[in-house]
């Protein structure tokens, strides 16, 4: 065997120590900085990498979208880009209702397999699911590329079932949950919180980067030289995968071993009743832990149903400013430019620092730290969806823009608190569940949001910005669930639960 292959094999993360210290602890404090950053940097490029490529693709396509849509409507368009009957409101409403439902169901078989493929990394490594899920959100784009080249053919609809390449590797929710417990697993407590704030700024960075790409490209070579750059990013992000170390512990590799030793020992059936057997009862007893026993980790996972339509109002956004202002999609690309250059900011260097100053001069406690993290963030949240949606002009809505953007720290944030109430058993899982009900949220938010554009739109134009004080309806929900919760209780159910779970390893 080569030694290479073998040295690329080998696990980053140590075995438990002589002293009895948990590999999870013990691996973490012994890595080295060349060590972490051989998964840091990986990741951080994936992310930069997947957010142009996707953000290349999100503004053109939508664009290529309304033009087909537009001729099936109205024949004798020309040209989709310049005849003002594409922005008429059947048109309008019918693009968004492609893209809500599209959301939906693109979003449906990530959910259904986040918890499996959560447990496969947790059982056989982050790895080959995160290779996976690049190559099934690949897919999706390119099988988009087809049906959009080839109308005559294939009905605009049929995009929603490209939604189905997503059970391969689980889509955008295993993908980032497992970008998340990899920086988890190099992470120190003190170190995590922030280590998710970079992983943020990779995101914006890279959103950043595409609107004046995706600017550029549309204007001078078309919208679909903007696409096929995204999708050449998206498959360098799954090549770069293939760079990335494997940082799951090998205590659970071992224990693995032990467990495929025994079932060479017995028949097929029964080895595959016991492995589906032992993982309903590993799955139970997860959702038990997270939901039930830690009712203070329960209420925080739950809000994450509706914090997460900030994810969706990217897409909404342009095709809102480009109905209600006459901005161009190429323009459009751009405004997202100016919140990610506000997000960046924020979590490249203002979180980050304000994080230190809270730990080391103010001495928070990492949970209140997070907390008050996670509180101002939600605020930010729903002050700007609703200054979006009532924005009479332009610059009102750039203003609503900024203080929306001022909130994406919310998301980090609020990771570093889970797991600090939650402690490190699990974090996979834990992981997985957020994507979930993150996901579950976008479910419901992508026809929600579609249904209020479209009311909107009947209204009259100025209730088109509907959806975003829809969003800031249910923003407003989880910033009630956020503040809600004390940070003293939350310290407190951590203890409980962590003594708890040694009582069970004693009992056991």
């Amino acid at each position: 065997m080569n030694p290479d292959d073998d040295a690329e094999r080998r696990p980053l993360l140590p075995p438990a120590d002589d002293n009895g210290m948990p590999a999870s602890t013990a691996g973490k404090q012994s890595l080295t900085l060349s060590q972490r950053l051989a998964v840091a940097v990986p990741c951080l490029v994936i992310i930069f990498a997947a957010e142009i490529g996707a953000s290349m693709i999100a503004a053109p396509m939508s664009q290529i979208a309304e033009g087909v849509i537009c001729r099936r409507f109205h024949p004798d368009v020309v040209d989709p880009t310049t005849d003002a009957r594409c922005k008429n409101a059947d048109v309008q409403a019918e693009l968004a209702m492609l893209q809500g439902w599209g959301m939906t169901f693109a979003l449906i078989p990530g959910l259904l397999m986040a918890v499996p493929y959560g447990m496969l990394a947790d059982r056989y490594g982050r790895k080959v699911i995160l290779c996976l899920s690049l190559f099934g959100m690949l897919l999706v784009q390119m099988t988009d590329v087809v049906i959009f080249l080839n109308p005559e053919s294939f009905h605009y609809r049929l995009v929603w079932l490209d939604s189905l390449w997503i059970f391969i590797g689980g889509g955008p929710v295993v993908y980032m949950a497992l970008l998340f417990t990899m920086a988890n697993d190099v992470s120190t407590e003190t170190q995590r919180s922030t280590t998710f704030f970079y992983l943020a700024a990779a995101t914006i960075g890279g959103e950043l980067a595409s609107g004046p790409l995706a600017y550029v490209s549309m204007r001078n070579l078309g919208a679909w030289s903007s696409v096929f750059i995204g999708i050449m990013c998206l498959a360098a992000a799954a090549l770069i995968a293939f760079a990335v170390p494997e940082t799951r512990q090998p205590k659970a590799k071992e224990s693995d071993a032990e467990c495929r030793g025994q079932d060479v020992r017995r028949p097929v059936s029964e080895s595959l009743r016991r492995r589906l057997s032992d993982g309903v009862k590993r799955a139970a007893a997860s959702a038990r832990r997270l939901f039930w026993d830690n009712r203070t980790l329960g209420l925080l996972l739950f809000s994450l149903l509706f914090s997460t339509l900030g994810k969706y109002v990217s897409l909404i956004l342009k095709q809102y400013t480009a109905k209600r202002f006459q901005w161009s999609w190429s323009e459009a690309a751009l405004l997202s430019s100016i919140s990610a250059a506000v997000n960046l900011g924020l979590v490249a260097v203002v979180l980050p620092a304000a994080s230190q100053v809270l730990l080391t001069r103010l001495h928070y406690s990492p949970s209140a730290k997070d907390m008050l993290m996670v509180r101002s963030g939600i605020v930010a949240s729903v002050v700007g969806a609703f200054t979006i949606g009532l924005a009479p002009g332009s610059a009102m809505l750039v203003v609503g823009v900024v203080v929306f953007a001022l909130g994406y720290g919310y998301g980090p944030a609020m990771r570093g608190l889970l797991v600090v109430v939650a402690g490190d058993d699990d974090v996979g899982t834990l992981f997985t569940a957020m994507s979930v009900l993150e996901s579950a949220g976008v479910i419901v938010s992508g026809p929600l949001m579609a249904a209020a554009f479209n009311v909107g739109l009947s209204w009259g134009e100025f209730w088109t910005g509907l959806p975003f004080l829809a969003a800031g309806c249910l923003l407003s929900v989880a910033a009630l669930i956020v503040f809600g919760v004390g940070v003293q209780e939350a310290e407190t159910v951590k203890t409980v639960t962590v003594l708890n779970a040694e009582g069970d390893d004693i009992s056991g």
